[in-house]
């Protein structure tokens, strides 16, 4: 296993997952997810099927117009098939017509299904103070 280049290929896909929500892109989102995923977030930790996820990426009040990750996420590989990855940062969303800048910390676990990475649990807390890290 090549830490290096898989550290990037889950960076990557960290990338492509946010770009799929900004892109209000289900089907991009769906193909990155392993079902039931686990959801964790100031609205609570819940499994979510594919059902429930189609209808939560549907309903999402807040539009996210942009998205930076911050310059160190954190990789780790447990074994050859599970990745856990957790970086700081910075949206700007959009809803009801107002706008506002958001920071947090994100963590995803990301598991090897039959040659593909797949998204099995994400978290997100929003920071408490200003993520000046995320560029």
């Amino acid at each position: 296993m090549n830490s290096t280049n898989t550290n990037d290929e889950i960076i990557g896909l960290e990338k492509k997952y946010w770009k799929a929500m900004t892109d209000h892109d289900l089907d991009t989102a769906l193909s990155l997810t392993d079902f039931p995923c686990i959801v964790a977030s100031s609205h609570g930790a819940r499994s979510v099927d594919r059902e429930a996820f189609t209808q939560m990426f549907n309903a999402h009040k807040e539009d996210v117009k942009s998205i930076t990750i911050g310059q160190r996420p954190q990789v780790r590989m447990l074994n050859d098939q599970t990745a856990v990855v957790a970086y700081d940062v910075r949206f700007k969303v959009e809803m009801n017509g107002e706008s506002r800048d958001m920071n947090a910390i994100d963590t995803s676990t990301w598991i090897k299904r039959d040659g593909r990475w797949l998204c099995a649990m994400h978290t997100e807390i929003e920071a408490t103070k200003p993520n000046e890290k995320a560029n």
